[in-house]
């Protein structure tokens, strides 16, 4: 289902671990992070996602930094707004055309009620403005409420939008071992029935818990095509099934001979050759291992009893466990990119290899489906967005398109009756060889 991410990450690229982790339960459509303390020269590169990042001022050492990381499944298109605030934008289909906003607004920073109106008056209806605000109010859950508070409480009812926040805590702060509500979700009207919003039970080595914002019912969800795994096939059984005899061949027709030897491949294929999951693919942690697993649920045992008993002892063990896990998963690490690099020998193809270097520096091809326009017409849709670029490409070969002479050329060419009489003895026309295969198939590398 389409899953929108929200998370005050702390720094982004010492918690992208927990990012990849935090996708591969979700598979949010977007993810909105805050406080990702870049700077321009800082990359942000992430398999399957696009990113649109607003980072924070020159000279600010840094600190905050907002961005939103789109998922290249879904057509989508970055929205430019004029605003001083820490804020990004982008226009996503899930579903229909949703407006996702990430905000940061730092808590020292005197923001003006007017930027706030002003930010929202840029977003194209229907939108989800999603962030850390770094507001308390009774409203949603704090125990008092502050001026920045009320400036979001005048938002709200000053443009009619809809708050999707209940009790739940969504900000840890460890000096008083409280729990507070600064990271809110808000929504246009039209959204409000059809969303869902829970906060995420793991602080992800964060100080703020990830915001999952989903659809509340549980259609929608994007899955890849199935793949046949041909390295799992049973070829010797495929070879028995694949018997593509004289008669499936011999009928007039023939349609209905190519169909037939069509049906017998598929037949067998499907019988002898196993698909992939049609799930979509998580990102891979080669040096997790059991060292790993264990130290992390002894963690989170420990951070379930802080939770409860937020004593000062259950406090310590915590933090405790956490550098435990934390020592364990970067040993880990270090012993996987030792192997993997022994890995690599003089036998190794420069194919392997090549491949191998690719994988280990994050270098992939990356895509996104983007949103047409085509005049005053706005297509989102996949399937839409397939059927106005066939549109356009068959326009450029319409007659139409041609200039008068060339019709007129072509039409006189075309009344011309084709006579094509050949020899049975040319080289096309003699029977197809395996060996001819076999050399095809080396060429192109199969």
């Amino acid at each position: 289902m389409g899953t929108f991410l929200s998370w005050n990450c702390s720094g982004i690229r010492s918690k992208l671990q927990d990012l990849k982790g935090l996708i591969n339960i979700f598979n949010p459509v977007c993810i909105g992070l805050q406080e990702t303390f870049l700077s321009s020269n800082n990359p942000l590169k992430l398999r399957g996602y696009n990113s649109v990042r607003k980072d924070a001022a020159t000279g600010s050492n840094h600190s905050g930094g907002v961005c939103i990381l789109t998922s290249n499944l879904y057509p989508s298109t970055p929205l430019s707004l004029h605003t001083s605030l820490q804020a990004v934008a982008v226009q996503v289909h899930a579903r229909t055309l949703v407006t996702v906003c990430c905000v940061y607004l730092p808590p020292h920073d005197v923001g003006s009620q007017q930027d706030l109106e002003t930010l929202v008056d840029q977003l194209l209806t229907p939108f989800i403005l999603l962030g850390d605000f770094n507001g308390h109010s009774t409203l949603w859950g704090s125990d008092v409420t502050n001026s920045r508070g009320r400036q979001i409480e005048r938002l709200i009812s000053n443009d009619c939008l809809c708050l999707l926040n209940n009790d739940e805590k969504t900000y840890f702060h460890e000096p008083t071992r409280t729990f507070h509500s600064l990271d809110l979700t808000i929504c246009s009207p039209t959204l409000l029935p059809l969303l869902h919003f829970t906060v995420g039970s793991d602080l992800c080595n964060s100080d703020h818990f990830p915001i999952i914002v989903s659809y509340a019912d549980s259609g929608g969800a994007i899955q890849y095509p199935p793949r046949y795994l041909f390295q799992r096939a049973d070829w010797s059984s495929f070879m028995q099934l694949a018997d593509i005899t004289e008669s499936m061949v011999s009928t007039a027709d023939i349609t209905e001979a190519v169909q037939n030897v069509v049906d017998c491949l598929r037949n067998a294929t499907d019988n002898t050759i196993p698909k992939c999951s049609p799930s979509l693919r998580k990102f891979r942690r080669p040096w997790w291992n059991e060292a790993c697993r264990d130290s992390r649920r002894e963690e989170k045992r420990l951070w379930n009893i802080f939770r409860r008993y937020p004593t000062r002892e259950n406090h310590v063990a915590f933090k405790r466990a956490k550098a435990i896990a934390r020592r364990i998963r970067r040993r880990s690490q270090r012993e996987s990119w030792v192997n993997f690099v022994s890995s690599i020998t003089s036998s190794t193809s420069s194919k392997q290899l090549w491949k191998r270097v690719k994988a280990a520096n994050g270098i992939y091809h990356v895509f996104s489906i983007p949103v047409l326009n085509t005049g005053n017409v706005t297509h989102s849709d996949p399937l839409d967005i397939a059927n106005t670029l066939g549109h356009a490409f068959a326009q450029v070969s319409a007659t139409d398109s041609y200039s008068p002479d060339f019709v007129a050329i072509k039409n006189r060419s075309e009344r011309t009756p084709l006579r094509f009489t050949v020899r049975n003895t040319l080289p096309y026309n003699s029977e197809f060889r395996m060996f001819e295969l076999e050399t095809a198939c080396l060429v192109s590398g199969t």
